[in-house]
């Protein structure tokens, strides 16, 4: 996933400069990635893509100043991925 190897060019760049990584901003990368994950297993595919791509472009617009912007394809793919998810329909409803 791009985030996750976003999270490891974070890590690297932030200790290359001599600075610790900001746990809470790990932790926002692995709410949104996680999330994403979880709605690739399909059980609750559009609330976990918009929670998932809330976090990213949280994380993204917090890092803005450093490395962040490479959050936005992920961000933008999150977002797209959401937005063209449709509910299924329930087991009792005859398909259409």
């Amino acid at each position: 996933m791009w985030a996750a190897g976003y999270a490891a060019v974070y890590v690297a760049v932030i200790t290359g400069q001599g600075n610790s990584p900001a746990w809470w901003y790990l932790a926002l990368l692995a709410a949104g990635t996680g999330s994403v994950a979880v709605a690739a297993t399909r059980r609750w595919p559009r609330p976990a893509l918009i929670f998932g791509a809330a976090c990213l472009a949280l994380a993204a617009l917090a890092g803005v100043l450093s490395v962040g912007m490479l959050l936005v394809p992920a961000v933008v793919a999150a977002a797209v991925a959401a937005a063209g998810t449709s509910p299924r329909p329930h087991t009792s409803e005859p398909a259409r």
